[in-house]
């Protein structure tokens, strides 16, 4: 993962500058974090630079810089397994012959009930459908909001079986939290200010 900013000012920021290099956690207030996932998954016409693996993106697309925005709230409760995972291919007008397949062969590593409502699964089984949903999107990096996390559900046990999930997978992430409190073992912490990203040493 390489992540540059220089001098990137759009209506959320103002010459924010910082890099990060690797998963990590970045804390910061409610907020300001809000308006980070805002500038990662797309901002138009901003000034200076934001950089993602040296490839300028300013204008490019959500879809296409690659992130995935994991929430406490991307699943519905009322809906069943599958309709759950199927929601995240069916914007990308993909034939249900295809969706069923693509879900299918997912679930041969995940071994979970699909036909089972979401009121009705274990934590284990929502923390792997959340991982599902990252897989199924073909994004290269997660963003974990886990700030207001009414449900408890990344507690630091429940985070540690994601990321380690999305490291066998080589899929990048950063966990966005209000505080700084260390959740994952091995996992720089970084501070998001009005201007600037930063390692806290």
């Amino acid at each position: 993962m390489n992540i540059v900013f220089e001098n990137y000012s759009t209506n959320y920021f103002e010459s924010l500058n910082g890099k990060i290099t690797q998963n990590c956690q970045v804390f910061s207030n409610k907020i300001t974090l809000n308006k980070f996932i805002a500038v990662l998954m797309n901002v138009k016409y901003a000034d200076g630079k934001m950089l993602i693996d040296d490839e300028l993106v300013n204008n490019v697309i959500s879809k296409y810089r690659g992130f995935y925005v994991v929430d406490e709230f991307m699943l519905y409760e009322h809906l069943n397994v599958y309709d759950n995972l199927s929601l995240v291919l069916r914007s990308t007008k993909m034939s249900p012959v295809t969706i069923y397949r693509k879900i299918e062969s997912l679930n041969e590593s995940l071994n979970v009930d699909l036909d089972n409502k979401l009121r009705e699964c274990d934590e284990d089984t929502i923390i792997k459908l959340f991982y599902a949903k990252v897989m199924l999107s073909d994004s290269r990096f997660a963003i974990i909001k886990n700030y207001n996390n009414y449900t408890k559900i990344f507690s630091k046990k429940n985070l540690k079986k994601l990321t380690e999930m999305f490291d066998e997978k080589k899929i990048n992430y950063i966990i966005l939290c209000e505080k700084k409190k260390k959740l994952v073992d091995d996992l720089p912490i970084l501070k998001l200010g009005k201007s600037s990203i930063s390692v806290v040493k």
